[in-house]
């Protein structure tokens, strides 16, 4: 299955495509809509006994949001779905419709631990 890269230019979140670089918004604003530059994943007592997550005392999992989305990459399914979207619409907010979509898609899949089909 093909994986399509994640690029930030001038402070601006890109997603590879077939034939060239969707520009999905600001990273400022998508870390605005995130609530912060860090993101927090909480893991009950089952899910910490994996020996490869590294949570604290109370078991959560805090990580940068834009280092962690630079080293992200993603399905066509998901790509689709960005681009998809109006480039020029915005949300109730007045973030860019596209971020805001993307913001919601990644803390869905993050707050499910990564088990969304269509990461």
């Amino acid at each position: 299955m093909k994986r399509y890269a994640t690029d930030v230019r001038d402070g601006v979140l890109y997603v590879e495509t077939d034939d060239n670089w969707l520009e999905v918004g600001p990273m400022d604003e998508i870390r605005s809509i995130m609530g912060g530059e860090t993101y927090t994943i909480e893991y009950d007592e089952r899910q910490r006994t994996m020996d490869w997550l590294d949570t604290d005392s109370e078991g959560r999992l805090t990580f940068d949001v834009r280092e962690t989305i630079e080293g992200m990459d993603y399905n066509e399914a998901f790509v689709a779905e960005l681009a998809a979207v109006d480039a020029d619409a915005t949300d109730t907010d007045g973030h860019p419709l596209r971020a805001s979509v993307f913001a919601d898609l990644m803390t869905s899949i993050w707050d499910s631990k990564g088990a969304l089909e269509n990461a």
